[in-house]
């Protein structure tokens, strides 16, 4: 079985195309949660908090084809 490509693009786009569950504790109550890679915030489903991740850069900050993968990535949410 082959994978779909993706389009020419630098190695980084991956973790915001093909997202990964991550996990983070509560800072509210503590419970620990999943993330995905590509969400910036997820509701505790114990206390209802709404509880963001730290934003590291990324090579969306810096990369010279940045606004080449940003251009793809929103299309993807779209789906």
């Amino acid at each position: 079985m082959t994978r779909p490509s993706l389009p020419d693009t630098c190695p980084g786009i991956t973790k915001f195309v093909r997202p990964t569950p991550e996990s983070i504790g509560c800072q509210k109550c503590g419970r620990n949660l999943e993330i995905w890679s590509d969400e910036d915030e997820v509701k505790c489903d114990g206390c209802g908090a709404q509880v963001s991740k730290e934003k590291g850069a990324s090579c969306l900050d810096y990369c010279e084809y940045a606004n080449k993968c940003r251009d793809i990535i929103s299309k993807r949410k779209l789906r």
